[in-house]
């Protein structure tokens, strides 16, 4: 079997090979060096071998800057998996670190320009590993090659191979030669020299930080809105008598740095990411030339819907990517300088000054500034396709560009397709499509043979993992609905609460567009009051919305008489709050604070129509290190957290997820493992509806 197309879900252009890597839920593919002719890497799947199509996101593979090796994830569960590294040369497989947990947003590990080391996070703690140790034969214990606590986010290498790591507020520089000798002897020696401080403690949850090219200075991204710019230094006691401005840019709350670009002469330009009444927005922000005398203040270039940035190797110009073109800018100026033209572009690298690669929905090209010209590598979909010359020749038709396909030299432009009359049988076979029933397929490619006895599939489809059904139902109180029914449909509800910060919202809605779910939020009064922008923005992204009453309390305390009255009153008061807000009604769906429930309080609701939705997992997700000191509650990590609800989810389960971050020490948040938890659910065979689907395909 031959794959003729390629999408370009994730690229990789490996400059040292001069290769392209493709990756896609169908495997992984590369080019050779002159950027032809793509075949499937060994280890990974591939549908033409007869491995299953990936569902949800793909996990990330990372190529180190060579090419010669690859880090990817092998599941052992849903939250945790091996870390494991390949040789695509030699075919080598190791087995670098166990039950690290599954990331899918995030890189797995950060590798070293000159791919001789990489990074990687293990429960809150980072390790680097050697390529020149395992060619040796000779790797460390994992416990002599720790950094210190942190994750992904707390470093990062520079182009000299030094390796920065920020550890609290203070910043540290790793020359990668003396990784060895300070790791082995991490009780004796700091990890690295310190270099800087920040003001403020750095949080791996939410904050990210970038180190100029010379390392003079960093940007620390806090909170994911506020933008710094420091200069490095370790002396921050005595004053030096100069006073001076710094860079600082605040984001509103519903907006994420998504890309910075850092150029040896210290311009830093910012691609940030915003929801705004569903949409996706970008902005960019420049910020030029700040320790030389330039601007002190970012400033917000009129470039609308980027999508992505790419600085050239000798950072005279930059790549912009749009939904229908790549423009080119002259990076110091600012200046349009070309633009190249393409139907619904996904991705851009440099492979030279003025050559570029644009990989799209439809054509993966490479493009020459210098002649204007454009050499066809990859395409990723047809529109009509079929044989030539009695079933010589391939022939693809996307959109109104026709091409064919010539052996040894890829696809060529051709002017009008020659297409045979499509024909189902042979001289000695029939194809068809079959649904078979109770197949996890539909139109299933099947081959007889009419000559002699035998019908086939054409794939080996592999049957998906979906769970069965519970053998009866369990009872569905619509009035205090916990859950839905067990063994109708293979669905559960994601259910938000929002109670008085919003630090992660931001993230779920993302990934909720992403995946095209539409979930059921919760809101308190408080909340409202706090956050209106972003309670209009839950209620236009399309999702439920639901109340958790006027104020967040206990009600089991002792001080207060919760009765009839007060729950009407309290319900009525944020009909009132939300209406005044966002011009909606709120969905007569609501639960207490801390899910507290009685007869009394269910029956007043119900006075008024409202639904109580209780739930039947609790995802523990509240819990911090103290209250599981103090109240006896069970503290897990956001992966173990995933594991446990896959675990306990039935069909109609009702899955809620706390909004914000905790007042207490949590080392990470279920809604940063969203995606994660989304994936699992999906390879298992659910959809995730909104409670008032579950409630009303429980009738």
């Amino acid at each position: 079997m031959n794959q003729l197309t390629f999408f370009p879900e994730k690229i990789e252009y490996l400059k040292d090979s001069e290769k392209l890597q493709i990756q896609n839920r169908f495997g992984v593919f590369r080019t050779d060096g002159n950027l032809t002719g793509f075949s499937p890497v060994n280890q990974f799947p591939s549908f033409i071998r007869g491995k299953q199509v990936q569902t949800g996101k793909i996990s990330p593979v990372e190529a180190s800057p060579d090419g010669r090796y690859l880090i990817y994830m092998a599941p052992t569960s849903f939250g945790y998996g091996r870390l494991m590294l390949y040789n695509v040369d030699t075919a080598l497989q190791v087995a670098v670190a166990e039950e690290v947990e599954v990331n899918i947003s995030q890189v797995h590990a950060k590798w070293s320009p000159n791919s001789k080391l990489f990074v990687y996070a293990k429960n809150n703690q980072l390790y680097y590993y050697s390529i020149e140790q395992l060619e040796g034969n000779r790797v460390l214990a994992e416990s002599f090659r720790g950094i210190g606590p942190g994750r992904m986010p707390n470093v990062d290498w520079n182009s000299r191979n030094n390796l920065y790591y920020i550890s609290k507020s203070l910043i540290y520089e790793v020359v990668s030669t003396e990784l060895f000798t300070r790791t082995i002897y991490s009780g004796l020696l700091e990890v690295g020299n310190i270099i800087g401080k920040l003001p403020f403690a750095f949080d791996p949850n939410f904050d990210t930080f970038y180190m100029s090219p010379s390392a003079s200075a960093v940007l620390l991204n806090k909170g994911g809105r506020n933008i710094f710019v420091f200069p490095v230094s370790v002396e921050d006691y005595i004053s030096t008598g100069k006073i001076e401005p710094l860079p600082y840019l605040f984001l509103p709350r519903n907006t994420r740095v998504l890309q910075v670009i850092w150029s040896r002469d210290d311009v830093i330009t910012l691609l940030a990411g915003s929801i705004s009444s569903g949409e996706d927005t970008t902005s960019v922000f420049r910020l030029d030339s700040w320790k030389t005398g330039g601007n002190i203040i970012f400033i917000q270039t009129q470039d609308l819907g980027v999508k992505s940035l790419r600085l050239s190797p000798d950072e005279r110009r930059v790549a912009l990517l749009t939904d229908t073109e790549v423009r080119i800018k002259r990076y110091q100026k600012w200046e349009d300088e070309a633009v190249v033209k393409t139907e619904m572009p996904l991705h851009v690298v440099w492979r030279s000054e003025t050559e570029l690669i644009i990989a799209g929905s439809f054509v993966t090209s490479l493009y020459s500034l210098a002649n204007k010209t454009e050499r066809i590598i990859a395409l990723s979909q047809a529109d009509e396709y079929g044989f030539s010359d009695a079933g010589k020749t391939a022939e693809i038709r996307i959109g109104s560009r026709m091409f064919q396909l010539v052996s040894g030299n890829g696809w060529k432009q051709i002017d009008r397709l020659a297409i045979d009359r499509a024909k189902s049988d042979s001289k000695n076979f029939r194809v068809y499509l079959e649904n078979l029933p109770g197949s996890s397929y539909r139109n299933i490619v099947m081959v007889r043979n009419i000559t002699g006895y035998g019908t086939r599939p054409l794939f080996n489809y592999p049957e998906m993992s979906y769970e069965p059904f519970p053998q009866k139902d369990e009872p569905v109180d619509l009035a205090n609905f916990s859950h839905g029914s067990r063994i109708r449909q293979r669905q559960v509800s994601l259910v938000f609460n929002a109670i008085d910060n919003v630090e992660g919202l931001t993230e779920i809605l993302s990934i909720l567009s992403e995946y095209r779910i539409r979930a059921t939020f919760f809101v308190n009064g408080e909340f409202i009051r706090r956050h209106p922008g972003a309670v209009k923005e839950i209620a236009l992204s399309g999702h439920e919305i639901g109340s958790l009453f006027y104020t967040y309390f206990d009600m089991t305390d002792a001080r207060f008489k919760v009765d009839g009255g007060f729950i009407k009153q309290g319900l009525a008061r944020n009909e009132d709050d939300y209406f005044a807000t966002t011009g909606r009604e709120v969905s007569l769906l609501w639960h207490a604070p801390y899910y507290f429930t009685n007869s009394e309080i269910i029956q007043a609701a119900k006075d008024i129509n409202y639904t109580y939705v209780g739930r039947d997992i609790d995802t523990l997700d509240w819990v911090t290190r103290e209250q599981s000191f103090s109240a006896g509650s069970f503290y897990y990590p956001a992966a173990k957290l995933v594991e446990r609800v896959i675990q306990q989810k039935k069909p109609g389960s009702i899955i809620p997820i706390r909004i914000g971050k905790a007042e207490s020490d949590r080392d990470d948040y279920l809604f940063h493992k969203l995606d994660i938890l989304i994936n699992g659910l999906i390879s298992l065979g659910y959809s995730i509806v909104p409670v008032t689907t579950l409630m009303e395909n429980s009738r």
